[in-house]
């Protein structure tokens, strides 16, 4: 199971690449937590993406921080861009080095403090 949730983690990370010993504890994590490993690791690719939800997206009034990786290989970073002009107001952050994950540690400089003057109080 370790060994599968690292082969998909490669597959969607950016040129920054994996933590490999941070992934494996990941994993390991998500293991011993987890009833049903199946669903699991099959939940997501179930979804039906169905019809884009355009008019949901315009009508968000919350403040919106879009971070999206430059090397996406799933959604290139114009899906970010595009997504970012939909949401009135948000803010784009395209992160160098990052694919279809969470933000990895060499772009915390960048990430924490985004979020930190997202979330502030004004």
């Amino acid at each position: 199971m370790i060994r599968a949730f690292l082969a998909d983690e490669r597959r969607y990370a950016g040129g920054l690449g994996v933590d490999e010993a941070e992934v494996r504890a990941l994993a390991g994590a998500v293991f011993d937590r987890t009833r049903d490993i199946a669903a699991t690791l099959t939940n997501h690719g179930l979804l039906d993406e169905g019809p884009p939800p355009r008019g949901a997206i315009t009508s968000i009034t919350a403040p919106a921080l879009v971070l999206h990786g430059r090397d996406d290989p799933l959604f290139p970073p114009a899906h970010g861009e595009a997504l970012a002009r939909r949401i009135p107001g948000a803010r784009l952050i395209l992160l160098d080095g990052v694919g279809h994950e969470v933000p990895p540690r060499p772009v915390w400089d960048v990430v924490v403090p985004a979020i930190l003057e997202h979330t502030a109080t004004r």
